[in-house]
C-alpha cells in the first residue's frame, strides 16, 4: 500500500466535503474513506482543527490561486477573463457550497471565504481595469457582479445547467465588449 501524504487527506477532505458535507470531516469517516488508520492522520495533522486549517488553505490554493495561476498564461487581459470564466464554468464549485454554509457557524472558515472572496473580486477588477477604460469603482463593481453571478447560481436551488451558465457567462462578454478600450 502506498504512502497517504498530507496532499491526499486534503484532497479526500474536499471530494468529501463536496459529496457529503460537513458530516464528511470527522476523522474516522475521513480515516474510513481513506482505508487508512487515525495514526496515517495523526501523521501529518495535530488533530481535526489542524486539518480543517490545512484544508481551507489547500481550497484556496486549487480553486483560487491555481486558476489565477493558469488565467494568467494568457497575455491580454480580455482573454485572460474569458478563460476565468472558463475555467470557473468547468470546476466542481460542490465544496464552495457546503464551505458557504459551514461558514455561517465556523468562524475559521467564514475568515476563509472572505479571504477568498476578497482575492478573487480583487483579481477580476485589476483585470478588467486592465481591459477597459473604466474607473477602479465601475471594475470594482462589474467584479462583484461577475463574482456574485457565480456565487449565487452555487446557491440557487433551481438547477442552473451548463447551458445557462454559458449564457450568462456570454452576456457578460457581451457587456465587456460594449465598455470603452484604453484610448
Amino acid at each position: 500500500m502506498s504512502r497517504f501524504t498530507k496532499t491526499d487527506w486534503l484532497d479526500l477532505g474536499l471530494a468529501e466535503l463536496s459529496a457529503s458535507g460537513l458530516t464528511a470531516i470527522r476523522i474516522d469517516k475521513l480515516c474510513a474513506s481513506a482505508g487508512r488508520t487515525k495514526g496515517s492522520f495523526y501523521h501529518h495533522f495535530s488533530g481535526r482543527e489542524d486539518f480543517v486549517a490545512a484544508l481551507l488553505d489547500h481550497w484556496q490554493q486549487n480553486l483560487t490561486e491555481a486558476v489565477i495561476r493558469e488565467t494568467e498564461q494568457e497575455l491580454d487581459p480580455v482573454a485572460k477573463l474569458i478563460t476565468l470564466n472558463r475555467i470557473t464554468e468547468e470546476l466542481d464549485m460542490g465544496v464552495e457550497t457546503v464551505l458557504r454554509r459551514w461558514a455561517g457557524t465556523e468562524p475559521s472558515v467564514a475568515t476563509a471565504i472572505a479571504k477568498v472572496d476578497k482575492r478573487r473580486i480583487d483579481y477580476v477588477a485589476s483585470l478588467l481595469m486592465q481591459a477597459k477604460d473604466i474607473s477602479v469603482r465601475q471594475a470594482v463593481d462589474l467584479a462583484v457582479m461577475n463574482y456574485t453571478s457565480l456565487v449565487g447560481s452555487q446557491l440557487v436551488f433551481t438547477d442552473i445547467c451548463q447551458d445557462r451558465r454559458k449564457r450568462i457567462a456570454q452576456i457578460y462578454v457581451d457587456m465587456l465588449d460594449n465598455l470603452p478600450d484604453h484610448a
